[in-house]
């Protein structure tokens, strides 16, 4: 039985130059075959304003780390890490699910479930060194492109609730 693909796949800017930047990615941090990294691909496929959405959002905040969540594990679309603290353990992460239209809604509420695992995704960002640590808070959003990118970009005080 083939291993199960990781649940996010890091994201940057010269990867969405790509037309299929997940299977570039899939074979090469991943190891899988090209073949079985095309056939996986699709799972982290970009739809309708997801990669306009992505590429606006990795452009206007430097210190963003971006991931795109495996689309059949309900996990939400990304998953985006404040990485200007200096302190992994102290870093602000967001689990994202885009809805073409919507307005910006906190906590998860408008997603149905696909924002059920989003914990998983948070989790396999804990486990790889150096970007999040075990346990690490997080703040759920969906909306539209818009209110989630201005959101994203009102900094801490308009982020955080506490």
């Amino acid at each position: 039985m083939p291993r199960e693909p990781p649940i996010v796949l890091p994201i940057s800017l010269p990867l969405l130059r790509h037309a299929n930047p997940w299977a570039l990615l899939l074979a090469k941090e991943e190891g899988y075959s090209l073949s079985n990294a095309s056939l996986l691909s699709e799972r982290y496929a970009l739809k309708s304003d997801e990669k306009p959405f992505l590429r606006e959002l990795l452009r206007r905040k430097r210190n963003v780390w971006a991931f795109r969540c495996d689309q059949r594990r309900f996990a939400g679309d990304f998953v985006v890490v404040d990485m200007s603290e200096p302190r992994p353990e102290r870093r602000w992460v967001g689990v994202l699910d885009l809805k073409m239209g919507a307005p910006l809604v906190l906590g998860g509420g408008g997603a149905g479930v696909q924002l059920t695992h989003a914990q998983l995704a948070v989790e396999a960002l804990a486990a790889r060194q150096g970007i999040i640590t075990p346990g690490t808070r997080y703040e759920l959003a969906t909306g539209d492109k818009a209110a989630i990118l201005a959101w994203l970009c009102a900094g801490r005080r308009g982020r955080r609730s506490s």
